[in-house]
């Protein structure tokens, strides 16, 4: 694994847990203890995190996570978790994929009613549990504690047994070719499989996504999915990518003009 990928499922786990510990990490990583420690040195020094004896605590302050060169930017997701939400109706049965602005958008769903939302997300289904007016099936399966999430084959077995009206996925990059790609083979299956019972399948991935790869294929856009949702800062030449493809293009530019 390239340090790049570390890094980014390191600050993926703290930022769903609030702190980890070395060992943990290393453990979950398969990398040796020194090596996490060289990692949380530098994710102190961007400003994401204080390291303390043994671990790392998230920094409490938003605007101090991440700066604005960062590949995650919190107000990107905020963004397009706020356009997610304009889409999900009263009644709406959705799926949220495991992914930080997936648990942006089960954030923000405290204004709608009767809602179902099925996921693979511990910590989106712990988010969730308080929020009285909404139901939420939390899939069975293989838990992964990279993504605090469940994969494999029984979690794809039992999304077979669901239909959603709405499955909203977190991907890591696109080509211009329009291949989506993820960090892990679970979550390319999983993706593959929720695809097939879902009725409306919207993308979700920051601009700065575009042109970039993971390791593992999904598939492509126009065939997995009919809507893309990402922030304003996307490039005109991928707008045309998509627009020719068929693909259903949310910006929060469209969103404040009223057009979601």
């Amino acid at each position: 694994m390239f340090a790049i990928e570390r890094i980014r499922i390191i600050k993926n786990y703290i930022i769903n847990n609030q702190q980890a510990e070395v060992s943990t990490l290393s453990s979950m990583l398969n990398v040796s203890e020194v090596t996490i420690r060289r990692d949380l040195e530098k994710l102190e020094s961007e400003g994401f995190l204080t390291r303390t004896h043994g671990g790392a605590v998230l920094n409490k302050i938003e605007e101090n996570i991440i700066s604005t060169t960062e590949e995650y930017n919190l107000t990107d997701y905020q963004e397009i978790a706020e356009i997610a939400v304009q889409l999900i109706k009263d009644g709406d049965i959705i799926m949220l994929t495991s992914g930080i602005i997936n648990l942006y958008i089960a954030k923000k769903l405290g204004t709608k009613n009767n809602i179902t939302i099925l996921t693979n997300d511990i910590t989106i289904a712990m988010e969730l549990s308080t929020n009285k007016s909404v139901k939420v099936v939390l899939l069975g399966g293989d838990m992964d504690f990279r993504y605090n999430a469940v994969f494999g084959t029984l979690t794809n077995n039992n999304l077979k047994q669901f239909f959603v009206t709405k499955l909203f996925i977190e991907i890591d990059g696109i080509s211009s070719d329009l291949d989506l790609t993820v960090s892990s083979i679970d979550m390319a299956s999983l993706i593959q499989e929720a695809a097939i019972n879902a009725s409306q399948k919207i993308l979700l991935l920051t601009a700065d996504a575009f042109e970039k790869n993971s390791f593992y294929r999904v598939g492509k856009a126009n065939q997995i999915a009919d809507r893309l949702i990402t922030n304003s800062r996307i490039k005109d030449t991928y707008k045309n990518i998509l627009f020719n493809s068929n693909i259903q293009l949310f910006t929060s530019i469209d969103a404040f003009e009223g057009k979601v």
